[in-house]
């Protein structure tokens, strides 16, 4: 089973809803946990009235975790994409050398996202370096890559690589799209995101680009 983290206080359902298609299209049995302050999945996808049980959408599950809950370790699954923006349940995540942290370019983006891997790392030691991959969701010129390298240099991060997309009106399109049509669409993205999600896919997938852009064409055409 692999695993994976992501953190951040941007909206990133339709990101982890493309990376499910793509990993259920490789034959993947996936699970995205919504462990989000406000629920962001509450609404984007088609479930059924079960509150708290994983809900099929497209070839992947949606869970949901009713409050107290804590997600635990899902072993029936091959690919688990935890999905939050609260400090208080950062504890709660299980470990992961697969993280990313996905943040804007907006102060509020990025205080957010320092706030956050401070209460990552409040309980570790100071010395152990830990992997993350930065997901940025570039609107303007400003701040640049350098101001964030300096923002996020004083914790021990072993900073991957990066992944970098715009904010799109095809992707903002094709997101509210897919939430009224009851099924996940690619075709339409942006070239950007669509490079973005290719990469990440990449990673969790453990597979090279060539691979990953025959799943995409085949997730492309898939009903």
């Amino acid at each position: 089973m692999n695993e994976a983290v992501f953190i951040g206080d941007c909206d990133k359902s339709d990101l982890l809803f493309y990376l499910g298609k793509l990993a259920a299209e490789a034959g993947r049995k996936v699970l995205i946990v919504d462990y989000t302050l406000h629920r962001n999945y509450e609404f984007s996808f088609p479930a059924l009235d079960m509150p708290g049980e994983p809900q099929e959408y497209d070839g992947f599950e949606v869970w949901i975790p009713a409050d107290g809950i804590q997600p635990g370790r899902r072993t029936d699954y091959d690919l688990v994409l935890y999905d939050t923006d609260d400090p208080r349940r950062l504890p709660q995540l299980p470990e992961s050398a697969c993280r990313f942290l996905v943040t804007g370019c907006e102060q509020t983006s990025v205080r957010r996202g320092i706030r956050l891997l401070e209460h990552f790392f409040a309980d570790r030691p100071i010395a152990e370096l830990c992997a993350f991959r930065k997901v940025l969701i570039e609107g303007a010129s400003e701040p640049g890559e350098a101001y964030f390298s300096e923002q996020f240099e004083p914790f021990p991060v072993d900073w991957k690589e990066s992944f970098v997309y715009y904010p799109d009106e095809r992707d903002l399109a094709l997101k509210i799209g897919n939430q009224y049509a009851g099924r996940l669409k690619l075709k339409g993205l942006s070239p950007e995101m669509k490079k973005a999600v290719q990469g990440i896919a990449s990673v969790l997938l453990e597979k090279e680009q060539k691979e990953i852009r025959k799943l995409w064409k085949r997730a492309e055409r898939s009903k």
